[in-house]
């Protein structure tokens, strides 16, 4: 590696300092001192990646171990790929300015869909073949994990394999065979990691079965067969004991979330019928107050920062959140740090929420209520009201908060016109909670996405044309500059279900899009869907096919060899309850739901 040439390109590119390394509490090891050799690998860029607790804790985990040294990789902008390319360099870790072809083993963190052409950018950047079956014995392993794991097939053809579940306690079992199989034939190293877990998933020791009918073990031998299917996902039972990043990185540009991130809690319970996350991440697992305060107070006189994140699914949900708040306060309110509550529920217990943090900055309070009209908050579970949002937001404004953010879907299962223009009435009606000429209200619209592991994963995505015309009909009902209605891309949202939706068909049209220049998709300014539908067009991949067509009941879909914890016959049960306009009560406030969650993760 040419250092100085190295410096040469990064006085001439934007932002150098995402790509400079030595940032406080950065760890760097001598890789002749230690055993293995791990590039983290987010598949964005230094800002938003460095905002991703999940890099965080894999890489505290990973660099606790005295022989494993763990360094940081990001997606490249197009000026320093472009300055990469034209001098010849590759694409190098953070942290001692390795090449990423160096390592033992690479690892991508798949958080959405539309990173996955950054993936084999990234690859093609490091100098490393984009497919599996083109690499050889020098060549370092491929991983990936992160909620892109749970539908893996898209990516399958370009990863070694995928770790599927909770890293905390995985990537150390991973760590450890990768090291110990070091030296073996790639075929045969393959085989042995395949053995190491039932949450490693290896796609090339499968293929699909004729006519939809599921995968198929490739060869094996007496001493080393393939392993049966379903891939199990981990699961961390004891989060209160799991390691948790107390010096985490200060970043030297600004980035997404610059702060301290505390995870109060992991999982979900509600049962939003929509939510990958809220099926995939269960059971519910709270952290202590005094485990929290202990890394809060850690985590600050190690970094400094003046905003410290309470986050989870649901951060309303936390049992002791008063507790919590008032530990914190007592800590942080002399010390002018700003306590942030993200992941409102919408509930009897939110209007409370505003008068509970008070002493935070009140910028705006965000909350989720999805539909604007109760009954179609029943056929996606959202178990709550109008009147329980409005009671929110008046109590918010009266407190002091400046701005209620509210978060709406449009497309889902069993909408109606009503529904469609009940988002602008309901968005006034929280604006009118102020009084006088009303307060500040950004309604955000996102299109539903049928997710795998959920109860609507056999549904229909919307024509985009239909989207279209229920952002249109929202538009031309908004007046007044109180409330703003913002809208996301609808072709974004069309790839996404592509992507999250497909098999190993798809992947000749990820690897397509990308040779045509596709990357950075989740970024506007980079997004060009034309070059999407050529490679679909040309790889003879049919959008409708994936986004647009009801799945059959019986039928095997794409990702049923990827068990997420919570079976298919209870998701079957909450989509017929959803048809029926029934709700299904949290677990956690009484009987229980056997979603298997519990008992088979």
């Amino acid at each position: 590696m040419d250092m100085a040439l190295y410096d040469t390109i990064l006085s001439r590119i934007q932002q150098p300092a995402q790509y400079i390394g030595g940032e406080w509490n950065a760890v760097v090891k001598d890789h002749a001192s230690v055993g293995l050799t791990f590039a983290l690998a987010f598949p964005d860029t230094y800002p938003i990646g460095m905002s991703h607790l999940g890099i965080a804790i894999l890489y505290d985990v990973l660099n606790r171990q005295p022989h494993i040294a763990a360094e940081r990789a990001f997606m490249p902008l197009p000026d320093m790929q472009a300055a990469l390319r034209a001098h010849g360099l590759p694409l190098v870790s953070l942290e001692t300015r390795t090449p990423l072809a160096a390592f033992d083993a690479i690892g991508f963190s798949l958080q959405y869909e539309l990173c996955f052409t950054n993936v084999l950018a990234m690859l093609d950047l490091a100098g490393i073949p984009v497919r599996s079956e083109q690499r050889d014995d020098r060549c370092p392993l491929v991983v990936a994990g992160g909620p892109g794991a749970m539908s893996p097939e898209p990516l399958a053809p370009f990863i070694d394999l995928f770790a599927v579940g909770d890293g905390e306690e995985m990537v150390l079992t991973l760590a450890e065979a990768i090291r110990s199989t070091r030296g073996l034939p790639r075929a045969e190293r393959l085989r042995a990691l395949a053995q190491a877990s039932p949450h490693f998933y290896v796609p090339s020791l499968y293929r699909e079965g004729p006519g939809g009918t599921g995968f198929q073990p490739v060869g094996g031998t007496g001493k080393m067969p393939v392993p049966p299917l379903p891939i199990t996902r981990a699961v961390v039972r004891d989060l209160e004991h799991a390691a948790y990043p107390e010096r985490p990185i200060v970043p030297f540009i600004e980035t997404v979330h610059d702060r301290i991130t505390l995870e109060i809690m992991r999982g979900c319970t509600q049962g939003c019928r929509f939510c990958q996350a809220g099926m995939t991440r269960r059971p519910v697992r709270p952290r202590s107050v005094e485990a929290l305060h202990r890394i809060a107070c850690a985590a600050y006189a190690a970094t400094g920062h003046n905003e410290i994140s309470l986050a989870s699914l649901s951060s309303s949900d936390y049992p002791q959140l008063r507790e919590l708040l008032g530990r914190m306060a007592g800590t942080f309110d002399p010390k002018g740090v700003n306590i942030a509550l993200s992941s409102l529920r919408v509930g009897d217990q939110l209007s409370d929420i505003p008068s509970l943090i008070r002493g935070v900055r009140k910028a705006g309070l965000t909350i989720a209520p999805e539909a604007a009209r109760d009954p179609l908050r029943r056929r996606i579970n959202k178990n709550i009201t109008t009147d329980d949002l409005l009671r929110a937001a008046r109590e918010a404004f009266r407190q002091g908060w400046r701005a209620v953010k509210l978060y709406f879907m449009i497309g889902l299962p069993g909408e109606t016109d009503e529904d469609v223009d009940g988002i602008v009435d309901l968005a006034y009606e929280v604006s009118a909670q102020r009084g006088g000429r009303g307060g500040e209200v950004n309604a955000t619209i996102s299109s539903f996405v049928p997710k795998p592991h959920t109860p609507f994963q056999w549904e229909p995505m919307d024509e985009p044309e239909v989207l279209r015309a229920k952002q249109a009909r929202i538009r031309s009902q908004a007046r007044g500059r109180r409330v703003k209605f913002k809208f996301h891309n609808v072709e974004s949202s069309l790839l996404e279900a592509v992507l999250s939706r497909g098999d190993r068909r798809v992947a000749e049209a990820v690897e397509r899009a990308w040779r045509l220049g596709a990357q950075l998709d989740a970024w506007d300014e980079h997004f060009r869907f034309p070059l999407w539908q050529q490679a679909f067009e040309e790889t003879g991949v049919r959008i409708s096919d994936y986004a647009h067509r009801r799945w059959g009941e019986d039928e095997w879909l794409p990702w049923d060899h990827i068990f997420a914890g919570v079976t298919k016959q209870f998701l079957l049960a909450e989509k017929h309850r959803a048809e029926r306009g029934e709700t299904t009560p949290d677990c956690r406030d009484g009987k229980c739901t056997r979603c298997g969650a519990c008992v088979t993760t």
